[in-house]
């Protein structure tokens, strides 16, 4: 059975940092110290703390619902202010750059207050072209004479030196191979900086849709480009939820907690399903999605029956692509292997569930979650 008053506890340090930070960062260390020591709680109780609810049907209606949006506007704000400084360094330095915003905190997925923020940096000129150009066709030869891949090269070089400069106190991590890793010092948000040049893609050229286009990140070990459609994902990641009134989000941020809340055994296991990942296979329940918000409880079920499905069927599963379409879900065997943890979680999650609402029945009836209505 599962320990909810355990996870409760996790779930609202994931969602509003420590009781003692807290603390600390509201008053002087004196006074802190007194109010530590008490056992005090200043943090706000959120609303489904204040369900009149069994724990486990809490953590399940906390673990869907969105972080604070106070907190998730400075996760923005701060990958904004390291964005701009930076394009303004490098700008200087004769680049031609702009942002973008991309991952869970642009889709509203994101399950931790302090969440990190991942910020590209996009070459704007000159751009990838897929071949062959759609008629008529507007582009001019590019006056620069690098290579594109050389570009993205130097813009990555000229990052990893410009940003110690303009964040002095900050630790920056250049290890990574597709982004800089920024973190304490005057941020309050770990900030992520991707390097990469559009791609403009031929249903671009047709449409020109900014979410048809997409980007070529910068890889800096293997001197090579990766292509994405972050854009494109977070179109019609948007329009699947609100199709379901905000029941696909629900179901990824719970997944995501569920993961989040695994022991360390688990969990370095089901994180080969990535959050992308994680977002493509709810994306896939498709009317599995449409319940009245009252009750989003029986979304606990629809999650757990759609990955027995998934676990059991090898011919569905491998049939899924993510929702842009560029590769299937699961291709990498260890998926599969994260895919049967994932299940075998739900399966104990409905169950311990059921076993608050039916404490006397011994037979798991999925209807009784269901049919729960919260308020």
């Amino acid at each position: 059975m599962i320990d909810f008053s355990k996870r409760l506890a996790s779930l609202k340090e994931r969602r509003q940092g420590s009781r003692e930070r807290a603390i600390y960062d509201s008053m002087d260390s004196h006074s802190a110290d007194f109010s530590v020591a008490r056992g005090r709680d200043i943090r706000k109780a959120e609303p489904f703390e204040l369900l009149n609810e069994t724990a486990g049907v809490k953590y399940s209606i906390g673990a869907m619902a969105p972080v604070d949006t106070k907190s998730t506007n400075v996760s923005i704000s701060e990958g904004n202010r390291v964005a701009d400084s930076l394009i303004n360094s490098l700008n200087a330095q004769s680049e031609n750059l702009t942002k973008r915003l991309q991952g869970s905190v642009a889709l509203d997925i994101h399950i931790k207050g302090h969440s990190d923020v991942d910020m590209l940096i996009i070459v704007n000129n000159p751009v990838i072209i897929e071949l062959p150009k759609v008629p008529p066709s507007y582009y001019s030869p590019s006056t620069d004479p690098r290579s594109l891949i050389n570009i993205a090269k130097e813009v990555r070089s000229k990052s990893e030196k410009t940003l110690p400069i303009n964040f002095p106190k900050t630790d920056i991590d250049i290890s990574g191979n597709k982004s800089i890793a920024m973190s304490g010092g005057s941020l309050s948000r770990k900030v992520d900086i991707v390097p990469a040049i559009w791609y403009d893609s031929r249903e671009y050229q047709r449409t020109n849709q900014n979410h048809d286009r997409g980007i070529k990140i910068y890889h800096k070990k293997n001197h090579e480009f990766i292509l994405n459609y972050p854009f494109k994902h977070i179109k019609l990641v948007h329009e699947r939820d609100s199709i379901y009134s905000g029941n696909l989000k629900c179901c990824i941020r719970l997944i995501k907690n569920m993961v989040a809340d695994m022991p360390e055994y688990k969990k370095s296991i089901a994180k080969k399903l990535t959050s992308y990942d994680l977002a493509a296979i709810g994306y896939h329940m498709n009317e599995e999605l449409r319940v009245p918000s009252y009750m989003r409880l029986g979304l606990v079920e629809k999650i757990r029956a759609h990955l027995e499905l998934l676990s059991i069927s090898s011919e569905y599963r491998e049939s899924l692509r993510v929702p842009d379409g560029s590769r299937v879900i699961f291709d990498e065997s260890e998926k599969v292997s994260a895919l049967k943890i994932l299940h075998k979680e739900f399966s104990d999650l409905a169950k311990s569930i059921y076993s608050e609402l039916a404490p006397y029945k011994t037979i798991y009836d999925s209807a009784i979650i269901m049919k729960k209505h919260v308020w």
